[in-house]
């Protein structure tokens, strides 16, 4: 039987009433989603409001071009149902299990984000249920905009959105996509810029024929690539190459976009890519996280064992393994928002001071969507940097390397995208955001009892090493095997073939 807006309001009056109660209580609560994309472990002990089971989507419409969906709905969900009606979100991010209420709660940038914003600026409304237990709608620029305004972005402290809607733009059946060989972290940038500010010029919506995605990898100091990709209904020219990179067998995109650009004097490259592939084309490999697996098992990285290591490195299973294993620990994953003005130096502190390959370079802009984020008063153009590596053994050492990435950013007057922790101290961090207009946001709304945003991203101290002695002996065998080559592989393939992996 089809999930209809009554099934919705019964099951949100439910909650409703779930939340009224811990707020008569002063009981402190979380949310609990059901999954993440976050890299931030969730601290134990708090009671949770379970709203794993909103995971509808309750209409597409074709005519009013919008989505009507629930906030755990994935984009692998939401993407093919739009498809349907020849529709799709103007932002999609390249992770297929992220949510729609994660990414409006979230800060998500695609490469579409040089037009249209983060993910949040798709979205037209909410439902929310306050923290007294009320439940109301907010509109951008409508009802309750001051609401709207306020929870975007700030990861859910502000109220639990139950329902989201969703602007849409005609899509087409593929993405043509070209690649532009790079010489330079500058050149890299420039060309993005070049690119997007010329856009910007012509004033075209997406769709319309100029470029609707844009975004740079930078391999090296002397290798980048930028693509940039048209909806299409076919090629442009003749003969025209159809890749994919959504199957076990395909490459992963990075790695295709690389050995296509190895020749430093070729120019560009054209390719047809199916819409929805093209979308989710960092999934499999994780963007390059995927590496470190093949690395550390000391196995090939080559066709036959990405395709049978497959459902172990789709970003699904790469994010539950990660937080059944306690969290990044000394990994660096980190997305960080910097002016183009700054971004080069920015760049080189990272690749002098952290050595970490490759960078995701993808450009947010769109002129009033800046203002919107309140980034900037000045400026057109941001660039997002994917920074993605294994960071220092040592913790104090980690933390000092993070710490001093933090002041680094602060003085380029960047900012980081909360879905990673902070190291900020609490002082710091609300030097940053306006610490007085949330704080009033929270008390208008009654949000007290959630988390507040720095609670929520600060980087708490690892809980100690459970001894050898105290662990149980079939943990203790299987953490002998993982270090011994080559069974370490064989166990995560066996548990990937098994299905302990991904959902």
């Amino acid at each position: 039987m089809a999930y209809t807006p009554h099934d919705h309001d019964i099951a949100v009056q439910k909650l409703s009433n779930e939340v009224k109660t811990l707020h008569e209580s002063k009981t402190p609560f979380r949310i609990n989603h059901g999954s993440t994309n976050s890299t931030r472990v969730r601290a134990a002990g708090t009671p949770e409001l379970n709203i794993a089971h909103l995971n509808n989507i309750i209409s597409v419409d074709k005519y009013s071009k919008s989505a009507i969906v629930e906030p755990n709905v994935p984009l692998d969900k939401l993407v093919p149902a739009t498809l349907k009606q020849g529709l799709l979100p103007p932002v999609v991010m390249e992770f297929p299990g992220i949510t729609v209420g994660g990414g409006f709660s979230g800060a998500s940038a695609e490469s579409s984000s040089w037009r249209e914003g983060l993910f949040d600026c798709s979205i037209t409304s909410i439902e929310v249920i306050l923290g007294n237990g009320e439940t109301v709608r907010a509109e951008k620029g409508g009802d309750n905009a001051d609401l709207f305004s306020m929870a975007r972005c700030a990861l859910g402290t502000l109220g639990v959105v139950t329902l989201l809607t969703v602007r849409l733009i005609e899509a087409k059946d593929f993405v043509e996509v070209t690649y532009h060989r790079t010489t330079s972290v500058k050149s890299t940038i420039d060309k993005v810029a070049e690119l997007c500010e010329g856009e910007y010029e012509k004033e075209t919506k997406m769709g319309q024929g100029g470029f609707d995605f844009i975004e740079g990898i930078q391999f090296s100091t002397t290798h980048g690539v930028v693509t940039t990709g048209r909806l299409a209904a076919s090629a442009s020219k003749p003969n025209t190459r159809v890749q994919r990179f959504d199957r076990g067998k395909d490459p992963w995109f990075y790695q295709h976009a690389r050995g296509i650009t190895a020749d430093s004097g070729a120019n560009t490259h054209v390719e047809l890519v199916p819409t929805t592939s093209y979308l989710f084309r960092h999934d499999r490999g994780a963007f390059w996280s995927g590496d470190t697996f093949f690395s550390t098992f000391a196995i090939p990285n080559n066709a036959f064992f990405r395709w049978f290591f497959n459902p172990a490195l789709t970003t699904r299973a790469v994010y539950k393994n990660m937080h059944a294993n306690g969290g990044p620990e000394t990994n660096i994953v980190q997305d960080l928002i910097i002016p183009k003005a700054t971004a080069e130096e920015f760049a080189n502190y990272v690749i002098d001071e952290l050595g970490i390959w490759p960078l995701w370079v993808c450009p947010i802009g769109g002129k009033d969507q800046l203002r919107k984020h309140k980034l900037s008063k000045k400026e057109d153009l941001f660039i997002n940097f994917g920074v993605w590596g294994t960071g220092p053994d040592s913790p104090p050492e980690f933390r000092r390397v993070n710490r001093r990435m933090e002041s680094v950013l602060n003085r380029l007057r960047g900012m980081k995208v909360l879905y990673a922790y902070s190291f900020y101290t609490e002082d710091e961090f609300w030097s940053i955001y306006d610490k007085q207009r949330y704080l009033d946001a929270r008390k208008k709304y009654h949000a007290e009892a959630l988390p507040d945003i720095y609670e929520k991203v600060r980087r708490r101290e690892s809980p100690a090493p459970v001894e050898e002695k105290d662990k149980p002996l079939g943990q203790r065998v299987l953490e002998r095997l993982f270090k011994i080559w080559p069974f370490g592989g064989l166990i995560v393939g066996a548990m990937a073939w098994w299905g302990k992996f991904g959902e």
